[in-house]
C-alpha cells in the first residue's frame, strides 16, 4: 500500500513500518511542542525543553501504534489477516488482507482503536495525578499523553469514513438493514460530508488569521477526501469484477525454461526477442522449479552470466507467490500491489501451473470488463 517505508520490527506477524513521510510530522511535533514547553515554562533549560519534547513525541507515536495495533488484533481475532501497521504523517493505518465479512466484525475491529486510545488517555491521566509533585516535565509530557489520546480517541469516532467512526456507522447501517451496499453508500457518502465540513472549518481559520492551522485541516480534509473517493472505487471495482476469476485472465502460453540455461542464453535468446521480463523454471508446467525474472540477474556480475544458471538465480517454488485458478480478480491485483510484484502464476493444488498473469495483462482484462460492464 505504502512506498519508501522503513520496517521497524513485527509483532505477531504484523509488519511494523515507517513511512518516511512520518519524518514531517515527527519534526513538525518536535520543534513545535520543544517552543511551546520553553514558551510556558521559561524556567526550564533549553535540554529539558527538547529532551521532554523527544521523549513525549515518541510515546504519542508509541500510542497510535497501540491504537493500531488494537484494531489489528481484534481483527485477526476475528479471522482477518492483517499484514502490516504503518505510521505516516496523518497517524497510522493497519493494513488488513480484506475487509470484514459480518457487520459485527466490522464494528468490533472499527471500534477497537478509539478504545485503547481512550484507556491510554486514562492511565496518562492517573499517572499525571501521581506525579505531580515529581520533576516538572514528568506531570507535564503525561498530561500533555492523556490530552492528545483523548482527543485521538474523539477526533477517530466522528462519523465519516474511513475514520473509526465511519466504519462504526456502516457496521451499525450493515446490522439493521441487512445490507452491505447500503451501509458501504451511507458511509462513503459521510466521508465526503465530513471532508467538505473540515474545508470549511479550513477556510474559516484561514479567514481568522490562523493560517497554520487551516492549512493544516485542509490537509487532513484532503486526505480524508481522497481515501473516502479510493475506497469508493475500490469498492465499485470489486461490484463490476464480481464473478471475473483468475482462470479467465490467465493466458495459458505460460513462458517456460530449463533451469540450466545460462543467464547470458536466457536474456539475449528468449527475454529480448519475446519481451517478457520473467519465466518459470522447469521441465514443463507439470514440474514448476520456481520463477527467474529481470531483477534475479542483478544480482549477478555481467561477465558471470555465461556461467550462471538460472536455477541458481532463481526465486523456488516454495517461496513463489501465486494464485490459485479460483482468485477473484481484485485479490490478484491487491497481491500484486501489495508485494510489489509484476507477475503471478495460476497454480492448481497439486502443483500444475495452468496459466500466468502479469500486471499488464491483468490491469488490460480488468479495463475491458469495466467498459463491458459499464
Amino acid at each position: 500500500m505504502f512506498k519508501s517505508v522503513l520496517v521497524i520490527g513485527h509483532f505477531r506477524g504484523i509488519r511494523l513500518e515507517v513511512h518516511i513521510s512520518w519524518l514531517i510530522i515527527f519534526a513538525l511535533l518536535l520543534t513545535t511542542m520543544s517552543a511551546g514547553f520553553q514558551n510556558q515554562y521559561p524556567d526550564w533549560s533549553l535540554t529539558s525543553a527538547v529532551v521532554t519534547a523527544l521523549v513525549t513525541a515518541l510515546l504519542f507515536f508509541a500510542s497510535i501504534l497501540a491504537h493500531e495495533l488494537g484494531h489489528s488484533l481484534v481483527a485477526i481475532r476475528r479471522g482477518v489477516l492483517v499484514t502490516a501497521i504503518t505510521l505516516f504523517i496523518f497517524g497510522g493505518v493497519a493494513q488488513m488482507a480484506r475487509d470484514p465479512d459480518k457487520a459485527d466484525d466490522e464494528f468490533w475491529i472499527a471500534i477497537a482503536g478509539p478504545g485503547v486510545s481512550f484507556v491510554l488517555a486514562g492511565t496518562f491521566a492517573l499517572l499525571t495525578a501521581l506525579t505531580s509533585g515529581w520533576y516538572q516535565p514528568v506531570p507535564v509530557a503525561l498530561g500533555w499523553l492523556a490530552t492528545i489520546n483523548l482527543l485521538v480517541a474523539v477526533f477517530n469516532l466522528i462519523p465519516g469514513f474511513p475514520l473509526d467512526g465511519g466504519r462504526v456507522l456502516r457496521a451499525l447501517v450493515w446490522k439493521l438493514t441487512n445490507n452491505a451496499d447500503k451501509a458501504n453508500e451511507v458511509a462513503f457518502a459521510s466521508g465526503k460530508l465530513v471532508a467538505y465540513g473540515l474545508f470549511g472549518l479550513s477556510v474559516w481559520n484561514m479567514v481568522g488569521g490562523n493560517l497554520v492551522g487551516g492549512l493544516w485541516i485542509m490537509l487532513i480534509a484532503w486526505f480524508l477526501l481522497n481515501m473516502t473517493q479510493a475506497q469508493s472505487r475500490m469498492y465499485m471495482l470489486r461490484e463490476r469484477l464480481a464473478g471475473v476469476r483468475a482462470r479467465d485472465l490467465a493466458d495459458p502460453d505460460v513462458p517456460l525454461v530449463n533451469g540450466q540455461r545460462p543467464v547470458d542464453a536466457w536474456l539475449y535468446q528468449d527475454v529480448l526477442p519475446s519481451g517478457r521480463r520473467a519465466f518459470l523454471v522447469g521441465r514443463d508446467i507439470a514440474h514448476v522449479e520456481g520463477l527467474v525474472s529481470l531483477s534475479d540477474t542483478r544480482r549477478v556480475a555481467q561477465s558471470q552470466w555465461p556461467d550462471t544458471r538460472l536455477g541458481e538465480i532463481m526465486t523456488p517454488t516454495d517461496k513463489l507467490y501465486h494464485v490459485a485458478p479460483g482468485a477473484r480478480a481484485d485479490e490478484i491485483l491487491q497481491l500484486l500491489n501489495e508485494h510489489g510484484l509484476n507477475q503471478v502464476p495460476v497454480m492448481e493444488e497439486d502443483g500444475r501451473v495452468t496459466g500466468w498473469i502479469d500486471r499488464q495483462r491483468l490491469l488490460r482484462s480488468i479495463e475491458i470488463h469495466l467498459e463491458v460492464k459499464r
